[in-house]
């Protein structure tokens, strides 16, 4: 294994269930020598990436904060929903979740309670869910392409079986059609027993990103507040999308406009070979 994805790896192994990892640990984990493990851990640890905690091992380290931190302040989908998601949640009165594709994997990076949300939900900021549970979730793997949904069959085949999808991949995947036909999904009771959720795919310029959801209470709400919540989830998400497409169009401009720039040596180039591919006319017999 390449050092540089044997370190990845590294990071990897952290969880709740391992919060600190020892170089004993990873020598069993990554099949490698004491000599080599020392060696990764060293540079993750100049990196900040990871730190020493006395003599138990070695866990994450500051720079995960501040990386943490950016992403919080910097996404460019977080900073296009960050307004509309509040508005959302104070107008439905549920819990709005942002979440993104994490490989085959769905990651919340953004939740808001609207008012007197107490419902506990099990979709937190950082916290990875399956893809095959649960409105959030399963919008999603709706969208994803089929080469990816065959791959997940062959992986994980019996945890989406007892998960309540078809015992064939071709009724898989005509089970996801149809839901990705519908363009929401609604869940009651199949992350969290006491809530409903309702959910949307987010696209930026035909790139699957993740999708935004409510979650409710699984009672107490009316059939006519449900349509007007997935009413208002539906508009929301239209209007995530445009906000990105336009930023997406912006830089796309200012590109154009530095390359146009005299004297820019990209704009230089592409001008040098359009002129190239001209052919001068050949001169006439007199």
């Amino acid at each position: 294994m390449p050092r540089a994805n044997r370190m990845l790896r590294i990071l990897s192994l952290f969880d709740l269930t391992r919060p600190v990892l020892t170089p004993e640990l990873l020598m069993t984990e990554l099949g490698v020598s004491r000599a080599s493990v020392y060696r990764d851990l060293g540079q993750l640890t100049q990196a900040g990436l990871i730190e020493r905690v006395a003599e138990r091992g070695y866990a994450l380290g500051s720079t995960i904060v501040e990386l943490d931190r950016q992403i919080r302040l910097g996404d460019p989908l977080l900073n296009a929903a960050d307004t509309l998601l509040k508005k959302l949640a104070d107008d439905s009165g549920g819990i709005v979740l942002l979440c993104r594709v994490h490989g085959s994997k769905v990651m919340c990076i953004h939740q808001v309670r609207g008012r007197n949300a107490t419902l506990p939900v099990s979709y937190e900021r950082g916290r990875a869910m399956p893809l095959y549970r649960g409105a959030t979730s399963k919008i999603i793997l709706a969208n994803l392409p089929s080469s990816a949904l065959k791959t997940l069959w062959t992986r994980e085949k019996n945890a989406l079986v007892k998960a309540g999808w078809p015992t064939t991949l071709a009724a898989f995947v005509e089970a996801l059609a149809a839901l990705r036909a519908q363009h929401y999904c609604i869940s009651q009771g199949e992350v969290d027993p006491d809530a409903l959720g309702m959910a949307v795919a987010l696209h930026d310029g035909g790139k699957l990103l993740g999708s935004l959801s409510v979650v409710l209470p699984a009672t107490g709400t009316s059939a006519l507040a449900h349509r007007n919540v997935l009413a208002h989830l539906q508009s929301t998400a239209r209007r995530i999308e445009a906000r990105l497409e336009d930023e997406r169009m912006k830089a796309r401009s200012d590109t154009r406009a530095r390359n146009s720039k005299p004297g820019n040596t990209a704009g230089s180039k592409v001008a040098s070979k359009t002129s190239a591919k001209k052919k001068t006319p050949k001169a006439g017999k007199a």
